[in-house]
């Protein structure tokens, strides 16, 4: 029997993270096994606001205000809608004829395509106050029928204060201007204009964060993960913490990820994959302990008030799971050989997936592909790269 899921599509950030949770099913590898999902988007969310692992190409929050701009010009709210949709698709058109391929979201699928940008970036948008209002592209297009019948009984009237009181369209209003003809061919390359808008437009929205602190002070290197950073030293106390905190928990979640691939083995009574996580175990012990020293002077507190401050509505489950973990590494113990290791994953996963655990159900285990949830964890900051580049790379052709 094939399986199925849904969910009410409250607002737009819940989408965003559903979309997320699909998405990430399509790699093994980063798949959230063991239920951490809310502690890693409440570090990626503080580090990196607005961003998403949906995200491609930045110049796509200047795409989706231009599109919505241009479909505004239709007459009715069903009809901007829907060439709003024909414009998102015409879009994916301009860009291969533009010369763009990677990064281009459609690029194989084209009019088939269901999953469209605007729903990708529609967080970022209002996270980066581009957007200014909760309103779904629907509720912008009312707004904008609205907003010109009001307007033009307003010109009738002739009343200055009541061209006063017409309320905005609901996207900044110092939005730069879309390029001639950019629906024939278009790339991702950010005008100077462009940069400068989204540069002060993101530090001012996300104040104080990792992101903002890094659109006005570019690294000097190309790192796998920002706690790796060159110039991590010269940034603000709180973001060294908060880079720090992400870090350990980085290394010290990966043991779990592979104790619960090592058990799967062992169940499948797999001893080629058994042998081969039992070295990665050992490999990843030797890191915790030396280069990482991820355990050593760590607060937890600090920890979990950091974690509380962006989620206080963190399951207390969770956290209880975290901390055994973080317990059973301080007494010294090797999980690849540790009872207590091996109950508090079998106890974690069906607590979070009941009978569909793969730890106790056949079919699910028969399912597995042999690894599942070992990606390190990044939190985004490969999707924040690759915007700070588009800024950065723009900044310097102008």
């Amino acid at each position: 029997m094939v399986s199925t899921f849904g969910w009410l599509d409250t607002d737009s950030e819940q989408r965003r993270k559903m979309l997320e949770v699909v998405d990430l099913f399509k790699e093994e590898g980063t798949v959230d096994e063991l239920g951490i999902g809310s502690i890693r988007d409440a570090l990626a969310d503080s580090l990196f606001p607005g961003t998403s692992v949906l995200h491609t190409r930045l110049r796509y929050v200047m795409f989706i205000p231009w599109l919505m701009q241009q479909a505004a010009h239709k007459p009715s709210p069903t009809e901007m809608s829907a060439e709003f949709r024909t414009l998102e698709y015409r879009l994916i058109g301009s860009l291969m004829a533009g010369g763009e391929e990677l990064g281009v979201i459609g690029n194989r699928a084209r009019n088939n395509l269901k999953r469209m940008p605007s729903g990708m970036y529609w967080a970022a948008l209002g996270s980066w106050q581009i957007r200014q209002g909760d309103f779904s592209t629907e509720g912008y297009f009312r707004r904008q029928h609205d907003y010109r019948q009001l307007s033009t009984r307003t010109v009738k009237a002739d009343d200055p204060e009541a061209r006063e009181l017409l309320p905005g369209s609901g996207l900044d209003p110092h939005v730069p201007p879309a390029p001639n003809d950019w629906l024939k061919a278009v790339d991702f390359q950010l005008t100077g204009e462009e940069e400068q808008y989204l540069s002060d437009q993101i530090v001012t929205a996300t104040q104080g964060s990792m992101l903002a602190w890094l659109i006005r002070n570019p690294p000097g290197n190309e790192p796998n993960f920002v706690w790796d950073i060159d110039n991590l030293h010269q940034a603000p106390e709180h973001l060294r913490d908060l880079a720090d905190h992400a870090r350990r928990f980085s290394v010290v979640i990966h043991g779990a990820a592979l104790m619960y691939n090592l058990l799967l083995a062992r169940r499948r009574r797999d001893d080629s994959l058994v042998a081969g996580y039992v070295d990665r175990l050992d490999q990843w012990e030797r890191e915790l302990l030396i280069p990482s020293r991820a355990l050593e002077g760590w607060s937890r507190a600090d920890w979990w008030a950091t974690i509380q401050r962006k989620n206080p509505r963190l399951r207390q489950p969770t956290m209880q799971f975290v901390n055994r973990w973080i317990d059973l590494l301080e007494a010294g113990d090797s999980p690849a050989s540790s009872r207590t290791a091996a109950d508090l994953i079998f106890t974690r996963e069906r607590q979070i997936k009941g009978g569909r655990a793969r730890l106790v159900n056949q079919s699910a285990l028969d399912r597995w592909s042999g690894e599942s949830g070992t990606g390190r964890h990044s939190f985004r900051w490969p999707i924040a790269r690759a915007h700070l580049e588009d800024l950065y790379a723009a900044r310097a052709a102008s």
